[in-house]
């Protein structure tokens, strides 16, 4: 008979304070997650305006110059949905950073990754996503206004 290590998993090996733990970190991440649901409501109502901003400049263009501005704007756009998948997935190491062109942020993100610092920073760039690619957007579509308009 081998008299070898044995372990067996018991319930009684998750004691009342192993609980306490998990359940102390279950209600601070609802709690986050309430929170940040609630600011990015806040920031999507903001980004509407900014959005409709956006509609006024591209109805003042030129109609024999609309195309040529509207395909410009598409390729220079950012898209929420890819920098919110950026940020929960990668905000720690930048990434989101460098695709909103932002490198030296980026830079800063990825030398700093490992004490946790750009996670906590992610998150409230998350928070506030909405407005940051829709004031991007407006940045490019007024260039692209000022660049059709003055011809």
């Amino acid at each position: 008979m081998n008299k070898g290590f044995q372990y067996s998993y018991s319930t009684n090996d998750l004691d009342g304070t192993g609980l306490a733990i998990i359940g102390i970190i279950l209600l601070i991440s609802l709690i986050l997650f309430i929170i940040l649901l609630v600011r990015l409501g806040k920031s999507m109502s903001a980004a509407a305006e900014d959005n409709a901003r956006i509609n006024q400049l591209l109805a003042a263009i030129p109609g024999d110059r609309i195309g040529t501005v509207n395909a410009l704007y598409s390729n220079a756009k950012k898209e929420l949905g890819i920098a919110l998948v950026l940020v929960f997935f990668m905000g720690s190491f930048g990434v989101h950073k460098i695709y909103l062109g932002r490198k030296k942020a980026a830079i800063l993100f990825m030398i700093f990754a490992m004490t946790t610092i750009p996670a906590i920073i992610s998150f409230f760039d998350a928070m506030k996503m909405p407005k940051t690619i829709s004031e991007y957007n407006l940045n490019v579509m007024t260039t692209l206004y000022n660049q059709f308009n003055n011809r």
